[in-house]
């Protein structure tokens, strides 16, 4: 059973910059040939300030600015061999757009323990990531959930 006297544990503060280039690649690498994704010119002229946030991109904030984050998760006692992704959510706040340079602080929020199939226990553990842009404005929430197998 996982130690849930550590909710509310957070880590450092890691910064990344959202790039132009990096929601196109994104949006390549899913497949997702809607220009707006992959031309300036092609977002405004669809109303956007700017190439907008792909919807996912969240996900990997964490491991493009967030290096750390494997051995934070760890250093909880997280077993990462018997971690299973479950879900991820985002919460949007405020525009998010290329050029903005993100904080994110990486935050134990919840932890449950279940029963699974055959009587093993699973855990099931909440992280959640709150981002702020370079002005201090809270734009974006992640919360990812991990199964850690009994």
């Amino acid at each position: 059973m996982f130690d849930s006297s550590k909710i509310g544990q957070s880590f450092p503060p890691f910064t990344i910059q959202v790039e132009r280039g990096k929601v196109h690649e994104l949006a390549l690498a899913i497949g997702d040939e809607n220009p707006i994704y992959h031309s300036r010119e092609a977002a405004q002229a669809a109303g956007y300030a700017d190439m907008p946030l792909y919807p996912t991109s969240p996900t990997v904030f964490a491991f493009w600015g967030n290096t750390q984050k494997m051995g934070q998760q760890a250093s909880l006692g997280i077993e990462l061999k018997r971690v299973l992704h479950g879900e991820e959510g985002y919460e949007y706040l405020a525009p998010i757009a290329p050029g903005d340079i993100l904080t994110g602080i990486m935050t134990l929020a919840d932890v449950k323990t279940t029963q699974g199939q055959g009587g093993t226990s699973m855990d099931i553990i909440t992280f959640e990531t709150r981002y702020t842009n370079q002005h201090g404005t809270p734009v974006l929430t992640d919360r990812e959930v991990v199964i850690l197998r009994g």
